[in-house]
């Protein structure tokens, strides 16, 4: 029997989130880690995996592997990929599966915590490794949306939120958790306060004209980094209306740089 040798890894460890992905050790790349911390995942001791339990209601745990030969030419691409962009969300015997061509496709069956992602046998190029980041990302907000955790395409600059179109973001995205009163980012976490900055830069300004609270709710409902069938969780639609009850928005004015 071959003995695999697993690597696993936390999503912000010190605020104990069940969400883990997992790794043959033979099978992570170097490059995968610096991506990994920026993301927020700490690796994991061997006392601290043997206390993973997959009986929680909120456990996800994404086991990253090699793509089969069958999987590599549907990560390749295909002519409804081609069509509708980057990335697809289908149905597969009522699982969703989840498709970043020329990266990889993540199978998240729902009610179920064991996940899987196979990726490119050779991701390499800087437009495969921001695309890793984009699927990364999609699984955070899939695993974390029953939690009531919020997550948007952007970044934090001077303890203000700046969601941006994910072009513009190049796959970086800020994650909000109303329950914990914390916000993550690239450049680490910020405590949330009785009130919070949010500018808009994923729309054409000419200036800096204020959202209103009916404006904001729409945007926060419409424009997370979640893409599911069935839309935002309940425990998401109860965040955004804490979140726009606490926050001042506007648009942006689109001027200099559009990553922060």
């Amino acid at each position: 029997m071959e003995n695999i040798k697993w690597l696993y890894f936390q999503f912000r460890k010190t605020h104990n989130y069940p969400v883990y992905l997992r790794f043959r050790q033979e099978e992570l790349n170097p490059k995968y880690l610096h991506l990994l911390n920026e993301l927020g995942f700490s690796e994991l001791t061997d006392i601290e995996t043997k206390k993973i339990s997959l009986a929680k209601s909120h456990t996800r745990m994404l086991t990253v592997q090699g793509a089969s030969a069958r999987m590599q030419l549907q990560i390749n691409g295909s002519d409804l990929l081609d069509k509708f962009g980057l990335e697809s969300l289908t149905i597969q015997g009522s699982t969703p599966v989840y498709t970043y061509r020329t990266v990889g496709i993540m199978v998240s069956p729902q009610q179920k915590p064991l996940w899987d992602l196979a990726l490119h046998h050779t991701i390499s190029q800087t437009e495969q490794m921001i695309g890793l980041r984009i699927v990364l990302v999609r699984f955070l907000s899939l695993a974390l949306a029953d939690l009531g955790v919020l997550c948007y395409w952007g970044t934090v600059k001077d303890e203000t939120v700046i969601v941006m179109k994910q072009n513009q973001s190049f796959g970086e995205a800020v994650i909000i958790d109303l329950n914990k009163r914390t916000i993550f980012s690239n450049g680490g976490e910020m405590r949330l306060g009785a009130h919070l900055k949010i500018l808009r830069k994923d729309k054409d300004s000419k200036s800096h004209v204020v959202m209103s609270r009916e404006e904001l709710i729409s945007f926060l409902s419409v424009s997370t980094c979640l893409m599911s069938f069935n839309g935002i969780s309940t425990s998401m639609k109860r965040a955004v209306m804490s979140l726009s009850s606490i926050s001042s928005a506007a648009y942006a004015p689109n001027e200099g740089s559009v990553n922060l």
